[in-house]
This record gives structure tokens, C-alpha cells and sequence, in this order.
């Protein structure tokens, strides 16, 4: 059976073209509407594991969501019972820590060492702390403790509109660039140059930005003296949930969208090109919504409440924004590999089994005939848990 996008040979029981994904059964709808990185989702589902763990299948991703399902129980538990500082903490860096274990767990660079995405985590750690400091300690102190007065006062008419724009408007931009350093100078190195690369780098950096800003806010929670607190517990829990999932997926995610339209589609990164800057502008853009809507969220009945919610509308549209984009990305490469005389170093380089279906990858494929999942995606861990040799250079 001979492909209709790129003139591959396939199987007469292929279902997709091995070489460029492209359905061989259905219309092109059916392709379109199946996520190439776990064919059993669709594109535009809100799936969060799947998005920001690419390289997990469908028994490895539910490990990771329960796991943190519970971790997330344990922490709001903490905060019921008034234990700030350890809820905060826990709540910090709950997505940073879960997000290390997985690169380390899936070994998705199997000739790159650990070291190399903590020195990331420190790295990026160690400029948030930085510039946190500048914005809410050494600089603007004043501005800030006026705009969260005002806010727990209720207090509308007291907002100080220089303040909303260095903290809702200033500071998400400085953030998004020192988000991106890290991430685009690993992207640059030919070993880590492919989109799904970028992708883990920019949300390893944004979630650890993330973590230490958090950190630094609320350093009052750790030097107060008080262990325990009573007081005004159901706000401190709608805050525990917006720090430990929103905030730090929103920081994540938008970085990951940004450094991976850094990295490009095909091999070697693709540098500081138009798609960058329109994907770097689109992540300092939600960024800045994320936090005029929850700083003004703030003045209102309920803010807390709202603020939240707002944010789990902000990472809705980044989860469909990667997903779209990490679909077009995958599809386009391929053709691109499958128009080129050759193999590609993401093709499979011999006979395994796919890793969410466990039918036969054809040796040089890089979609699953039968499912359609992308080889690109398919994790070290996961082939050395099908007793399968390792496909060397696939990220």
C-alpha cells in the first residue's frame, strides 16, 4: 500500500503510513483528530500528562496523575490542618519535582546525564530568586505591599496602576526571558535539537521559575515564628491550589511552547526566527493575562476564587496550544524525513513493539502502523519495559 502524502511503501494492514503518520483507512480528519503522541487522545483534549510528559504511554502517564493526585490530597490536607510552611513548600515544588523524576524515570536522553536538566532546575532557580527579589524585595517592595493591601482591604479605588503594570505587565516579561535562557541555550546543542527536546526544557525551566519565585513571595510563611496557623484557612487553600497546579503549569507550559518553537520542526534548532518570536510573544501574552486577571481578581468578592478559576482558563489554552502545536510539528517533520533520501535519526532503528498499542514498529518507521502513535515520543523506559532494545537517537 502506497502513501498518499509521501509515496512510502506500508503493509496492506497498515492503518497509517509508517514513514509520515498519515492515515491509510479513514480521511485525513482521522489523522488530524488522533494526538500523535498517544494516538488515543485527541488533539484538542485537555490532557495534561500526555502534554507535558510526551514520553510516558498510557500506563506510565496514569503512574504520574495518581501520583500526584495524591501528593496534591497531602498537601491540601497540610493546609487544612495549617501547616503554611510545609503546604507552600510542598505546593512550590510538587510539578518541579514530579517533572525531574519523569525525565530521569523515561532516561529520554539515554547519553545525557542527569546533571544536565538539574543543572537547568538550579540555574533557572537561581535567576528567579533573583529577579524575584528585584521586583518584590530590593526595588519595588513598596509598590507591591500597596497593591496586596489594597486587595485584602477590598479596596478598588486604592489600586495603584503603577503597581499593576510592573507586576502584571513588567514583570511576566522579564520572567518569560530569563524562563527561555536556559532552555535555548540547551536547545542550541545538537544532541537536544528536536521540539520535543525544547518542550522539556522550556517546562523543566518554567516550573522551577515557578517554584522559587513562589518561595520568595510568601517567605513570611517560613520566618513568622508560626508553625501553625488558624486563621482564614479556605482562602490559604484556594491559593495552595492556584501555586501548586496553576501557576506553576501556566509558567511551564507557556516556556515549554516558547523554547520548543526555538528548537523547530525539523532536525537542528531552528534559532531566533519569526515562529520564535511569535510563540515567545504569545508566552509573555498569557503570562500578562494570567496576572492582570488575577491581580484585579484580587478587589473583588471571592477574588481568590475567581483567580483561579481564570487560571484554569489561561492553561486550557496553553495545553490546546501545545498539543496543536507539537501535532504539526511531529506530522511535518516526518514527511519532511520521508521525502529525504536515507534514514533519519528519528527513525526506529530496529524491529520493537509500540509502546501504546504493543503491535510491530517496523524497522525505520516513525509512526506505529496500527495506532499511529509517533516513534519520536516513545521513551527509553518505555521500550526496556517491553524487553525491547533501545532505539538509539530517538528523544
Amino acid at each position: 500500500m502506497t502513501c498518499p502524502t509521501c509515496n512510502s511503501d506500508n503493509p496492506d494492514v497498515a492503518f497509517y503510513c509508517h514513514k509520515c503518520g498519515t492515515s491509510l483507512r479513514g480521511s485525513a480528519s482521522t489523522r488530524a483528530g488522533s494526538y500523535a503522541v498517544q494516538s488515543s487522545e485527541g488533539v484538542n483534549q485537555f490532557a495534561l500528562i500526555s502534554t507535558i510528559m510526551p514520553a510516558t504511554n498510557r500506563e506510565t502517564a496514569d503512574n504520574y496523575r495518581w501520583a500526584m493526585i495524591a501528593s496534591a490530597v497531602l498537601i491540601i490536607g497540610a493546609t487544612a490542618f495549617g501547616l503554611l510552611p510545609i503546604a507552600v513548600a510542598a505546593a512550590a515544588f510538587l510539578i518541579p519535582v514530579a517533572y525531574l523524576v519523569y525525565i530521569y524515570d523515561v532516561n529520554l536522553w539515554e547519553d545525557a546525564p542527569a546533571p544536565v536538566v538539574v543543572g537547568l532546575f538550579l540555574v533557572t532557580g537561581g535567576l528567579s530568586v533573583l529577579v524575584s527579589l528585584i521586583f518584590y524585595r530590593w526595588v519595588f517592595e513598596s509598590q507591591f505591599l500597596e497593591m496586596v493591601g489594597g486587595s485584602a482591604r477590598g479596596e478598588a479605588t486604592s489600586l495603584s496602576i503603577p503597581a499593576l503594570l510592573i507586576f502584571a505587565i513588567l514583570l511576566p516579561v522579564v520572567a518569560e526571558v530569563v524562563k527561555n535562557l536556559p532552555g535555548v541555550l540547551l536547545a542550541r546543542m545538537p544532541q537536544f535539537d528536536d521540539m520535543i527536546d525544547g518542550l522539556t526544557f522550556g517546562v523543566a525551566a518554567g516550573t522551577a521559575y515557578a517554584a522559587f519565585e513562589t518561595i520568595v513571595v510568601f517567605s513570611s510563611v517560613f520566618t513568622s515564628g508560626d508553625f501553625r496557623t488558624e486563621q482564614g484557612l479556605s482562602t490559604w487553600i484556594v491559593v495552595i491550589v492556584n501555586l501548586m497546579v496553576v501557576k506553576s503549569l501556566i509558567y511551564g507550559t507557556a516556556t515549554g511552547i516558547a523554547v520548543a518553537a526555538f528548537s523547530g520542526k525539523g532536525e537542528g534548532y531552528d534559532g531566533f526566527t519569526p515562529y520564535y518570536v511569535k510563540n515567545f510573544a504569545f508566552a509573555a501574552g498569557v503570562n500578562i493575562l494570567y496576572w492582570l486577571g488575577v491581580r484585579l481578581a484580587a478587589y473583588l468578592p471571592f477574588g481568590q476564587t475567581i483567580g483561579l478559576l481564570w487560571g484554569f482558563v489561561i492553561l486550557g489554552v496553553l495545553v490546546i496550544r501545545i498539543r496543536v502545536m507539537m501535532q504539526a510539528a511531529l506530522l511535518e517533520a516526518a514527511i519532511e524525513d520521508a521525502a529525504k533520501a536515507g534514514t533519519s535519526k528519528r527513525d526506529s532503528f530496529v524491529e520493537t513493539f509500540c509502546p501504546e498499542c504493543e503491535n510491530m514498529l517496523l524497522v525505520g518507521a516513525q509512526f506505529c502502523i496500527a495506532c499511529g502513535t509517533s516513534v519520536r515520543s516513545t521513551s527509553h523506559q518505555a521500550r526496556k519495559h517491553m524487553n525491547s532494545s533501545p532505539q538509539g537517537g530517538v528523544a
